[in-house]
């Protein structure tokens, strides 16, 4: 009788390396509960991803910043929640499973990774990943290893380090800022050797490694989070304002012609859906009655806001961080008042905090609320009521002056409102004009309004077209709005996203099964 021989399979593990991650799911280990330190569409996605290959069998890792204060101010909402001390037994005492928590004592006061000095931050970040993450993981699966590093802090010295390997790396550029990180300041890290992989840079007169650059330059496959914006940058858009570097833009367009880029647009979690959303006096889906589940939490969000309570009020919401170089929030201000004073049935709420401890434009749009009387609210973000804002919202807009990919206008179609934007980057390949049958148009299509020019007349332009829409018959907004609800949810599915990454991953494995 023949002997059957059984060969073990080896899986090939993904690293995920990212600055901040939202909610990670229970079987990457005992520490998932207590790790969330996000701050925007970024975290989403690596969390999904976590959550999404675990479901399939595939073994994932995560590496992120132990931002110890963030997690125990977040941890403090819940029952159980550890003091300093405990948290410390509790790292002790727990075998860290998939999660790699980057410890030190530069980040542990910090709310963000971007928080006190950044270059400092990503040094150690990116030195411990490279001098214990990786052989850690790499051991236990015979060598095998795919990186997916996110953002540029996740990039730098850590992808140069895999490249003079020639292990697999994905990079997603979620954004184009970078860092330059003194080469000095890599002690432990044998910069001499990775120094063909490294993008240099000076600045400030010190020798720098141009960390989103040196991602760029050594990925095999480079992910934008949207067509549009690659394409912007390939055919240089932005070239008067110092939006990227020119060592970005030509590792870009090196990557491009190599037929080396790719684009995965971003999708909400479904944690995040209105059915199922916890901060809502009145959760609703499609199927329900959308207008009057959203007019009980618009009166709920005016409540807690100070608005002027009116359920038929047209509520703009803008849910963007207050950023002059990226979001217009400067257009913002020069509209917002007279804009709510020439159009009475409307109001205008601002949940969303300034950057970098900037607190100027959070001053200007408190200023600009408390002359409104009751017509503007501005308010820091939380994220409870930012949720309820879009439940309550008729239109979620902002005026980007570009934009990777946004989610937004993804969450406020979700959420049966309109998106009003610019028409650059992610807004131009996710918002279409509203057009509707009762208009003469053939048929019922589109979720938005975008606008052009980057001033405060583009902005006006957007804002009366989607107060056009709101103004009409409740028969009209409901109809269309439950089609773009139930479009957005086919459209920008998470589990679709999971599942093209997956294919990305299975390219870099060399077509070989992950699981």
């Amino acid at each position: 009788m023949p002997v059957e021989i059984l060969k073990r399979t080896i899986k090939t593990p993904i690293l995920q390396i990212a600055p901040e991650t939202d909610r990670l799911p229970e079987d990457m280990g005992d520490l998932a509960r207590y790790i969330s330190g996000k701050s925007g569409g970024l975290g989403e996605v690596v969390a999904a991803l976590c959550e999404g290959l675990a479901e399939k069998g595939i073994e994932c890792h995560l590496a992120t910043l132990d931002l110890k204060r963030r997690f125990q101010t977040e941890d403090n909402m819940k029952e159980d929640s550890m003091d300093e001390n405990q948290w410390h037994d509790f790292r002790d005492r727990t075998d860290p499973a998939r999660i790699h928590l980057i410890s030190s004592s530069f980040f542990d006061d910090l709310q963000s990774a971007y928080g006190g000095n950044v270059l400092l931050n990503a040094v150690e970040f990116q030195r411990q990943i490279i001098n214990h993450v990786i052989t850690t993981i790499r051991a236990k699966h015979e060598g095998r290893l795919i990186l997916h590093s996110h953002d540029w802090i996740a990039g730098g010295a850590i992808t140069a380090y895999a490249k003079s390997r020639n292990w697999p790396i994905l990079h997603t550029v979620h954004n184009v800022h970078t860092g330059h990180t003194p080469v000095e300041m890599y002690a432990g890290v044998n910069i001499e050797a990775l120094s063909p992989y490294l993008y240099f840079s000076r600045d400030n007169g010190k020798t720098c490694i141009d960390c989103q650059a040196t991602a760029i330059k050594n990925a095999s496959l480079v992910n934008f989070v949207g067509k549009k914006f690659l394409h912007e940058i390939i055919e240089d858009h932005f070239l008067d304002r110092p939006i990227m570097s020119y060592s970005i833009r030509q590792e870009v367009k090196e990557k491009f012609y190599q037929g080396s880029t790719l684009s995965i647009i971003n999708a909400p979690s479904k944690r995040i859906y209105p059915e199922q959303c916890p901060y809502l006096v009145q959760p609703y889906g499609p199927e329900d009655e959308v207008l009057a589940a959203k007019q009980r939490n618009r009166v709920a969000f005016q409540r807690r806001t100070g608005l002027m309570v009116n359920p038929e009020a047209i509520l703009l919401y803008w849910p963007s961080r207050l950023d002059p170089a990226q979001k217009g929030i400067e257009l913002l201000e020069d509209i917002a008042l007279k804009f709510v004073i020439e159009h009475g049935d409307v109001q205008i709420a601002v949940v969303a905090d300034g950057i970098s401890g900037d607190r100027s434009h959070e001053e200007i749009m408190g200023r600009i609320a408390c002359a409104s009387a009751g017509k503007i609210t501005y308010q820091r973000f939380d994220e409870s009521l930012s949720l309820l804002g879009y439940a309550a919202a008729s239109d979620v807009f902002g005026a980007s002056l570009y934009e990777p990919c946004g989610q937004i206008d993804q969450i406020g179609n979700l959420y049966g409102a309109t998106a009003t934007n610019r028409d650059t980057g992610g807004y131009h390949d996710k918002i279409g004009e509203l057009e509707f049958k009762d208009d003469g148009f053939p048929c019922d299509e589109g979720n938005g309004f975008l606008f052009r020019d980057y001033d405060a007349g583009g902005l006006w332009y957007g804002l009366e077209k989607s107060v056009c829409f709101h103004r009409r018959p409740l028969e009209i907004r409901e109809r269309q709005l439950i089609r773009i609800m139930k479009e957005t949810r086919v459209n920008y599915d998470v589990e679709k996203m999971i599942d093209r990454y997956i294919g990305i991953y299975k390219k870099l494995n060399g077509g070989e099964p992950l699981a």
